[in-house]
């Protein structure tokens, strides 16, 4: 891959999968711009790659965002705060409500102001989840959220065309998400989690931006969702 003469704009950049694809993307050659909600977070961007606030749930900063930002080739959507986690019993009406406001409005919004600055031969990847698919206890939260993002997308790569419009699903991964966790709660859970994997471990960051950027690249793929899960959406 390389995206030489690129420029790719990822919200959500400064964490997580987000900043292990703006790295990648920045050493394929990509002029690489990520949106973060902090000027610290901004702030300890890598090298090269240049920072942008964004608070995708306010409209407000979404406009002005797009009216600052210059022509782009390639939006990768791979943010959110709010996650709505538990059995379907135990989900709140509120709990569901913000997990939509942080995920699928946000991304809906910033498509909505963005698409139009997109080159014909440009892509939007969005980052969803296996639960969308995976009927995992616990998910339907994040199955509704994630699931919406993806029937949305399909539709976007007919509507947008012939900029291409796809889905990354990543699995677990190793990120900061789960920072909140105490140590030894958080490596059980990942240890429990990879023993039910066909590829027997969790993801890492690098492995779920390998799949963005093969999304954002490959002029021949488009309406896909790329499952990067480690076989989580398999029936076991």
């Amino acid at each position: 891959m390389s995206f030489a003469g690129h420029h790719i704009l990822i919200v959500g950049g400064t964490r997580g999968i987000g900043r292990a694809t703006a790295t990648a993307a920045l050493a394929l050659g990509a002029r690489v711009t990520a949106t973060g909600r902090t000027a610290e977070s901004l702030a300890a961007l890598p090298e090269g790659i240049e920072g942008t606030p964004l608070d995708f749930t306010d409209p407000a900063s979404v406009a002005a965002l797009a009216g600052a930002i210059g022509p782009l080739d390639h939006l990768v959507l791979s943010a959110s705060d709010a996650v709505a986690w538990g059995p379907f019993g135990e989900l709140t009406e509120e709990a569901l409500r913000a997990a939509f406001e942080a995920k699928f409005w946000g991304y809906w919004r910033v498509i909505r102001a963005l698409a139009p600055k997109l080159s014909e031969a440009g892509s939007i990847t969005l980052v969803t989840g296996a639960a969308a698919r995976a009927a995992l206890p616990g998910t339907s939260g994040l199955a509704a959220v994630n699931g919406a993002l993806e029937a949305m997308a399909r539709v976007l790569a007919v509507e947008l065309a012939p900029r291409r419009v796809n889905t990354v699903s990543p699995g677990m991964t190793a990120t900061e998400a789960y920072s909140g966790m105490p140590d030894e709660a958080r490596a059980g859970m990942f240890a429990a989690t990879a023993a039910k994997l066909p590829a027997g471990r969790i993801g890492a960051p690098e492995d779920i931006a390998q799949a963005i950027l093969l999304a954002a690249s490959n002029p021949f793929l488009t309406g896909a969702t790329l499952d990067v899960d480690g076989g989580a959406h398999l029936a076991r």
